[in-house]
């Protein structure tokens, strides 16, 4: 195995990432989305048609600057590549932080949280 490769459990792929503008509004704009709000961030979710659990991360511009933003996306996209058991099977979950974090582990807390409440 080259440094650059993972093994298949912890690939973090295209088909394991909401993508497109549609899909997001789909989650977020949906009759039957069900949201659940914690202190640092806010997790809504959807049925997945694709049979998939797919995940979307949205991260306001109130948070900080381009540098501190794509530093979360890697840093929850990081735990969620090593914690695949306790995603919610078939369904899209977006991510959504919009206010500064001074606590990361906080933050993954609570995203562990909400995913756990997630049916």
């Amino acid at each position: 195995m080259t440094a650059n490769t993972l093994p298949s459990n912890r690939k973090f792929g295209k088909k394991s990432r909401l993508r497109g503008r549609s899909n997001f509004l789909e989650v977020l704009r949906g009759e039957k989305s069900r949201r659940f709000t914690g202190r640092f961030c806010r997790v809504t979710t959807a049925d997945s048609e694709s049979g998939q659990t797919e995940f979307g991360i949205s991260i306001s511009r109130k948070t900080g600057g381009a540098v501190r933003r794509n530093r979360l996306k890697r840093i929850i996209r990081e735990f969620l590549r090593n914690n695949k058991p306790i995603w919610p099977s078939a369904k899209m979950i977006i991510i959504g932080i919009n206010s500064p974090i001074d606590n990361e582990t906080a933050l993954l807390d609570e995203i562990e949280k909400l995913l756990g409440k997630i049916e």
